[in-house]
């Protein structure tokens, strides 16, 4: 190799020790003009290529790789190449072509044992929904390997498991990929995925704690590098974004999945779809709707699911009907228990809030079986909102408090200030509807001042709504001003439970609420009240 090539490979080599990857490209690739790289440097620089995100760079560097490991009769490795070309179609979208490669290899290849080729019929079984299966095979790569596709199946277990709703099973398979990380240390394409799989592992089976420590991890070495450019690094940066979000931190989560959007911008593939997800969440969540509905229309694009964010941005727009529908069909595709618990919860606020009591009953009930079994926190949490939010809107504040008071006191452990919130104003309504008034005050109070300091616009509009509400009914619930206006139409308990689709009993006790609200003693003396308060309308009679 001449002197000049050499002198470019040289420093391609130590700026790639350096994880200054993009650098290393150029270097790699005027020594590669000078002179074609031997197939180790070849290698290294269709690595330096996929952390960086040049997909198409990198597929071009991995078939001469592949094409010279066969040359060699390096049959094994050249497995291990075919599986890196595989992955960096997949992760570009270029789903036909991925697929057509991994017949090409194996007509080129023949039976080959390499582990890694085990991976895309991992990949198959869990998108079949097979994730036994899966679970088998990626228990024998474990068993019967070394190297760094032991770590990589453990962290796919480990998803396994925690999306088949084995969420501690699934938690230990990922603490062991986790501990080859910091023992050993990880090549610059697998370091990334390890870290991502633990923390979207943890946020899936709801252990924040533990993800908030594998994040600080993850957060040293991201920052440790000189540039977070490309899907790999902005894989983990969507994650940093959610939790920063769940911990208050809202502008920061804003300016980190907008960062890495904005770098993103041109590129396709999966993780560009999650990265818009997320930045629509934080739009949402903020009120910046227009802006949110880009991100998810974004994200849509990039093949991401965008449910439950989308219906529940419908549901602040205040079309419930759009909301329940988006929710409705999300649920009639999504398998993951983990993930069917995030569209469950959703389903039960819009449902109440579009009135359908029955259907936020139903929502309850499958996210009460799906969660009987699992031991964490957040999950009882989540729950007990649910159960909570659902006996509040059927006029049972006395049984919503100790619900939503647990639920609240969970959150308030895992330092989540905005579930802490909201759960603020569900007791507040509940501690009013037993004419606790002081109490009520005490909670939208509460409510508020976190929702001012996090800029969380649509949910103080939510509590002047509430507050407008009070003045206007007297303190009668939605609901309950509906059983009255039905009262004063002269229906009776049953055909008001028919009309509303509620159960007698439900009716009885709104009844019971009103006269103990308005202080009557009689229907005709609640209806009598109603009208005199302009409460019910004389033209609705």
């Amino acid at each position: 190799m001449d002197a000049v090539a050499t002198a470019h490979l040289t420093r391609a080599r130590e700026l790639h020790r350096d994880s200054r990857w993009e650098e290393a490209c150029g270097e790699y690739a005027a020594a590669d003009v000078e002179e074609p790289l031997g197939v180790e440097d070849l290698e290294a620089f269709a690595e330096a290529a996929q952390v960086c995100a040049r997909g198409d760079e990198a597929a071009g560097l991995l078939r001469r790789v592949f094409d010279l490991r066969v040359a060699a009769g390096e049959l094994d490795a050249a497995a291990q190449v075919a599986f890196w070309l595989w992955w960096v179609l997949l992760n570009t979208n270029q789903l036909v072509q991925a697929n057509g490669w991994l017949q090409q290899t194996s007509r080129i290849l023949g039976p080959v044992t390499n582990p890694w080729l085990k991976i895309p019929e991992v990949m198959f079984e869990r998108t079949t929904g097979d994730r036994s299966r899966a679970g088998e095979l990626l228990g024998a790569i474990v068993r019967e390997n070394s190297g760094e596709v032991v770590p990589w199946a453990l962290s796919m277990w480990g998803q396994t498991l925690i999306d088949d709703g084995r969420l501690q099973d699934g938690l230990d398979r990922l603490e062991e990929a986790m501990a080859v990380l910091h023992d050993d240390g990880l090549s610059p394409r697998v370091t990334p995925w390890i870290y991502c799989a633990a923390v979207r592992g943890c946020c899936l089976a709801r252990d924040f704690a533990r993800a908030q420590a594998w994040n600080r991890s993850m957060a040293g070495w991201l920052d440790s590098l000189s540039s977070l450019g490309g899907a790999y690094l902005g894989n983990c940066r969507i994650y940093r974004s959610r939790l920063m979000c769940l911990g208050g931190a809202w502008p920061d989560a804003l300016d980190e999945i907008a960062a890495v959007c904005d770098d993103l911008d041109g590129h396709t593939g999966w993780i560009c779809g999650h990265a818009y997800y997320q930045l629509g969440e934080v739009r949402r969540l903020r009120g910046e709707w227009d802006a949110a509905e880009d991100a998810y229309r974004r994200a849509a694009e990039h093949g991401c699911p965008i449910q439950p964010g989308l219906a529940l941005l419908r549901l602040a727009e205040g079309d419930a009907d759009a909301a329940s529908a988006g929710v409705r069909r999300a649920l009639t595709e999504v398998t993951s228990r983990p993930e069917r618990i995030d569209l469950l919860k959703a389903a039960v606020t819009i449902h109440l809030e579009d009135g359908k009591i029955q259907a936020a009953r139903d929502a309850v009930t499958e996210l009460e079986e799906i969660t009987a079994e699992l031991p964490m926190p957040v999950i009882e949490a989540e729950r007990s909102a649910a159960r909570g939010e659902l006996a509040l809107a059927e006029g049972d504040p006395a049984g919503a408090l100790p619900l939503l008071r647990r639920a609240a006191g969970i959150w308030e452990d895992q330092n989540a200030p905005h579930e802490v919130a909201k759960l603020n104003v569900l007791i507040g309504q509940a501690c009013r509807a037993l004419a606790d008034h002081d109490g009520a005050r005490l909670q939208f109070t509460a409510a508020r001042r976190t929702f001012e300091r996090l800029g969380a616009r649509p949910d103080l509009a939510v509590l002047d709504r509430i507050g407008a509400a009070e003045a206007g009914t007297h303190g009668l619930t939605r609901r309950e001003v509906e059983v009255l206006r039905l009262m004063a139409r002269g229906k009776a308990n049953r055909a008001i439970a028919a009309e509303l689709h509620l159960s007698e009993r439900t009716v009885h006790r709104h009844v019971s609420n009103i006269f103990g609200k308005l202080g009557v003693d009689s229907r005709t003396a609640a209806v009598t009240y109603g009208i005199k308060h302009r409460i019910v309308e004389m033209g609705t009679l």
